[in-house]
């Protein structure tokens, strides 16, 4: 019965090692993703910016093609602050809030 015991305790042990590692390659991969998705939003921000303004050039104003084109660029735009919540994870919502500012202030 001691045996089994022991044998059951080091069955746990290991098993909880073993989640302990897994856990934490997880979380990494977590961070690494809401890490990057604040880039992601940020850079299509700005190519939806730089879209608009190339949209009301003289040249190409009334574009039916470049009104399509902002129009689905602002809807990815929308589609990416839906996973807001993860990249909240490794950066301060006031930070966010002046970053994604300063994209909508940028050159364009």
């Amino acid at each position: 019965m001691l045996i089994f015991i022991t044998l059951l305790c080091l069955f746990s042990i290991a098993l909880n090692v073993l989640m302990i590692w897994y856990i934490r390659k997880m979380l990494e991969k977590l961070l690494f993703v809401s890490d990057n998705i604040g880039g992601l939003l940020g850079s299509l921000q700005g190519f939806s910016k730089h879209l608009s303004s190339v949209h009301e050039m003289e040249m190409f104003y009334g574009e039916p093609i470049l009104g399509h084109l902002i129009t689905h660029s602002k809807e990815i735009v929308e589609e990416i602050k839906t996973y807001r919540q993860i990249y909240e994870l490794t950066n301060d919502p006031v930070e966010i809030e002046e970053e994604l500012e300063n994209y909508d202030e940028g050159p364009g």
